[in-house]
């Protein structure tokens, strides 16, 4: 009876209970209402309800509102120090406001087949930050709710209609734009507890200046707090993203990205990528499993047309995969897919099994640098495997001097690999000259790039190994295959080596190191042995080639324009067919303290210093000698021998006789070749010591009675003693003619001619021996045979006939008839042969 005439309190406090202004009627049925009701805090739950399950209780007591409530006004309700709640249950109007939640709706008057509509002027589920709008239908008898309308959420606003059934919820958001994303998934990492790093590449990694959600939907059991995650499904798009494929990394600028979520799968396909200048076209970012903390793992997909450099190599490396290839140019057709695990243990302890890679490259008409050596490929198939084998098929593969095809295998984990293949052609050129040229030839290399900082090649059947870091290093010590492949080696004379090192760190400019070089050069040691085998250090640079001995008996300057070289302590040793031979690149010879042994002469020409040129076929010298100097020149048409002030000694070596000893001597030889020239021969203050066999002369002048009167004492110990002489003489083929002899000296004179026939070494020499002082003194004594004559002024004179040959000469007086005239013959040649030579 008080209900139904009503109950007021205007105040009431009791324990903690306090009710201000509270009305109850019952009118068919309750009213209430009040200005403030204050309760004491109840033992909290456990677990405190978040917006979503209060909403579910309040869905579930909505019908027993207007059941039994005709009206509700509580302005407050206060529950313990920090609850407060307002509620307003009104004819159509259902409002409430809560911490946690804030409803305001307003429901039609009339059902349609039991069930209710209405309209939410909005409702939020604020430990959500989610505020919804839009209409809605009820049947509360069955638990039956659903809602079509807009809301926002953080900086997300968009459409939404979802529908309960008991406690089933099915949603689906809509044409959903953002500025950002950064809050709202905050938020949603504090609601399910995202992988941290899954949260980091959902934003954080991937940041996007404008986010549109074409559709996401899915279903939760609110009673049993099931969001069903692995049932979520969402398309979306996103423009102007960055994305970094790792923290460390720059980002790339995409221009726009597809957005799926299926089956925990969100994936990202990028839509014009650019890396570092580089287009990524094809390229995706998916996040597997991303709801499961420990199975979660990001997957990368990167395609790109770009070359193979070192772009996508800071990729790989950010994940601990080193690819030691890296192209420099060409064509490229690539595909390259990550697999990272996103645990935490993975993330703490990052190392090769927390990675999977996996990729194709496609490359033609290319550059590639392998290991740190720069290589041509016509065609290439770079394969990676399960992040640590990297196989690759190459054909057209080289540099600009060979060709090959090969396959390699190279395990990353090691660092190591194995190439096997076969150059077809290798053809190492300077110019037109051949340095090594092979073909068809297998190989096998082993690849070792484990060290930090070098990286090396050992080839076989070769034995070439290959050191490749800040400096470069080729060596070899074989070598029987390089001599054998090798023409310009044996055109110059190398015959081999023990060990060749090469180091380079552009390959332009290198420095050889040869050691125990064998050649076949023109030198001789000062000892007479062959200079056939040194150390050389040699220099290759943009200017040329230098070459020095360990020795530094040998040293070349090679330019372009010719070829230096100098000579310390070495003998130079002159062929015939030296001499003739032509000389493509201009030659040109420093000697220093060494000899010129002219070997098909048997003669050796000894300098203190002498510099000799060739040039095509011509060859020209200019030396000096211990005394005096020396010029040379000759060509196919010509030659010229110019000395003087030389020694008796030089004229010796010259000619290989030892017929003079000191003086001064003058020789000048013209002519067509060493075979057929004339010359002419002056000498002062000397001595004629076994000219044709000196010491048989003077043996057959003591034999001969009648001739013992011409032992002056021009003739002694030392020779024959000559104040000045001349020498006129011609060679042709192996025949030399003295045209004229001439030799004076103090008491008597030599004078001559004749023949030697180097070939048969036949002699035909008539010499003239003439007293020069008075011979009145003696004349009595001299028996008067037909050899002597009397001359007009007063000297006596008699001719010395030599035949037989160079190894065995015969001396006889002349007994010809015409006797007495030939004395006076052979001097009047002299006197008039034409010894113009020198003038």
């Amino acid at each position: 009876m008080l209900l139904k005439y009503g109950i007021k309190i205007n105040d009431f406090e009791f324990y903690g209970v306090k009710l201000e202004q509270l009305y109850i009627k019952l009118d068919k049925k309750l009213i209430v209402r009040a200005k403030q009701i204050k309760l004491p805090s109840f033992k909290k739950d456990a677990a405190q309800k978040s917006s979503d399950e209060r909403l579910l209780n309040l869905s579930q007591g909505v019908d027993y509102l207007e059941t039994f409530f005709q009206e509700i006004s509580l302005e407050s309700v206060q529950i313990g120090d920090d609850f407060k709640i307002k509620i307003l249950f009104l004819d159509d109007i259902f409002f409430v406001d809560s911490p946690y939640l804030n409803i305001d709706i307003k429901f039609q008057k009339e059902q349609q087949n039991g069930v209710d509509r209405f309209i939410v002027k909005n409702l939020s589920l604020k430990d959500f930050n989610v505020s919804i709008s839009g209409e809605g239908s009820a049947n509360f008898d069955k638990d039956d709710y659903k809602f079509d309308g807009n809301f926002t959420s953080h900086e997300l606003n968009g459409k939404l209609s979802f529908a309960l059934k008991d406690t089933l919820l099915t949603y689906k958001a809509y044409d959903v734009n953002a500025g950002s994303i950064k809050d709202f998934i905050d938020e949603l990492d504090r609601r399910i507890e995202l992988n941290s790093e899954v949260k980091n590449w959902i934003y954080g990694y991937i940041v996007a200046d404008d986010y549109h959600i074409n559709e996401i939907n899915g279903k939760a059991d609110l009673k049993e707090n099931d969001l069903f995650l692995n049932e979520l499904n969402a398309t979306a798009n996103a423009k102007n993203l960055l994305v970094k494929f790792d923290k460390g990394l720059p980002a790339v600028n995409v221009a726009e990205a597809n957005i799926t979520l299926n089956n925990s799968k969100l994936k990202f396909d990028l839509t014009a990528p650019v890396y570092k200048g580089k287009k990524l076209d094809g390229s995706n970012v998916a996040i597997n499993n991303i709801f499961d903390e420990k199975s979660a793992n990001l997957e990368l997909f990167i395609k790109t047309n770009s070359i193979y450099d070192e772009a996508i190599n800071e990729i790989l490396r950010a994940y601990k995969i080193n690819v030691p290839v890296r192209q420099l140019s060409g064509k490229m057709d690539a595909s390259l897919k990550i697999l990272i695990k996103l645990d935490e243990k993975s993330l703490e302890n990052f190392d090769e099994k927390s990675v999977i890679a996996n990729g194709d490259f496609k490359i033609s008409d290319a550059v590639l640098d392998i290991a740190g050596s720069k290589f041509n490929a016509k065609s290439a198939l770079v394969k990676l495997v399960n992040t640590s084998v990297l196989n690759i098929d190459v054909s057209g593969f080289g540099l600009d001097f060979f060709r090959a095809n090969a396959k390699a295998d190279i395990n990353l984990q090691k660092s190591t690999g194995e190439i096997k293949g076969v150059i077809e052609s290798f053809d190492l050129k300077e110019k037109n000259d051949e340095i090594l040229a092979f073909k068809n030839e297998p190989f096998t290399a082993l690849l070792d790039f484990s060290k930090p900082s070098e990286t090396t090649l050992s080839i076989d059947p070769f034995g070439i190994n290959l050191s490749f870091g800040d400096e470069s290093v080729i060596a070899t010590k074989n070598s029987n295959f390089i001599m054998q492949n090798s023409p310009l080696l044996k055109q110059n004379g190398v015959l081999g080596f023990d060990d060749v090192s090469i180091k380079s760190k552009d390959f332009v400019n290198l420095e050889i190191l040869a050691k125990g070089l064998k050649f076949d050069m023109p030198f001789l040691d000062k000892n007479g042995s062959k200079y056939d085998s040194d150390d050389f250090l040699i220099t290759v640079s943009k200017a040329g080639v230098k070459v020095q001995s360990a020795s530094k008996k040998l040293s070349l300057n090679i330019a372009e324009k010719g070829i230096e070289a100098k000579s310390n302590d070495l003998n130079l040793l002159v062929l015939d067919d030296n001499s003739t031979k032509e000389q493509s690149t201009p030659l040109e010879l420093f000697a220093k303290n060494g000899d010129i042994i002219l070997k098909d002469l048997n003669k050796t020409l000894p300098f203190t210093s002498f510099s000799a040129e060739k040039k095509g076929k011509s060859t020209s010298l200019n030396g000096l000698a211990k005394q005096g100097r020396v010029g040379y020149f000759s060509d196919e048409k010509s030659i010229n021998l110019d000395a003087t002030d030389i020694s008796g000694e030089f004229i010796n070596d010259l000619f290989g006789i030892k017929s003079f000893e000191g003086g001064k001597f003058r020789l000048k030889m013209l002519g067509e070749s060493s075979k057929n020239f004339k010359a002419e021969v002056r000498f002062f203050g000397t001595y004629l010591k076994d000219y044709i066999f000196y010491q048989k002369l003077l043996s057959f002048l003591n034999s001969v009675p009648s001739l013992l009167s011409f032992k002056t004492p021009d003739f002694n110990d030392k020779g024959f003693t000559v104040k000045n002489g001349k020498i006129l003489l011609t060679r042709k083929g192996d025949v030399i003619e003295f045209l004229a002899i001439e030799m004076i000296g103090t008491s008597a004179d030599i004078g001559g001619r004749g023949t030697i026939d180097l070939k048969s070494k036949k002699i035909n020499i008539d010499l003239e021996l003439k007293i020069l002082k008075d011979a009145s003194g003696i004349i009595d004594k001299i028996p008067l045979i037909n050899q002597i004559i009397l001359g007009k002024d007063r000297s006596l004179s008699t001719v010395i006939a030599i035949r037989g040959t160079t190894e065995k000469p015969e001396y006889s007086t002349q007994i010809l008839q015409d006797a007495l005239l030939s004395p006076l013959k052979i001097i009047r040649n002299v006197l008039q042969a034409p010894f113009l030579i020198f003038e």
